[in-house]
């Protein structure tokens, strides 16, 4: 049960860090750059405990979710428009990780 809050931590800190990212517009020492790296660096320390107690097969199809998230993020956000092919593609990508999911 902690593997899954770890896994579910680390890809909404990664998806929270792309934004704060992107906030910073590539400026190394700008606040924004700097909390986004952190999001990333707490988002890796936790993938690599779920790396460690899961198989990569298992783990791997869960980073699809960060497509999803940022996608949201983003459009909530930085108020960045959805198009017809990133609804589908965020769509296709939800349907794919559930399939992986039941599948284990």
């Amino acid at each position: 049960m902690l593997t899954w809050l770890f896994a579910g931590l680390s890809v909404v800190l990664g998806s929270v860090g792309q934004v704060y990212l992107k906030l910073g517009s590539g400026k190394i020492f700008e606040l924004h750059t700097i909390i986004g790296v952190i999001f990333y660096g707490v988002a890796f320390l936790l993938w690599l405990q779920v790396l460690a107690a899961w198989p990569l097969s298992k783990a791997y199809p869960l980073l699809a979710v960060n497509f999803i998230l940022v996608a949201v993020f983003s459009s909530i956000f930085l108020h960045e428009q959805f198009s017809a092919g990133s609804i589908l593609g965020t769509i296709l990508c939800t349907i794919g990780v559930v399939c992986v999911g039941l599948s284990k």
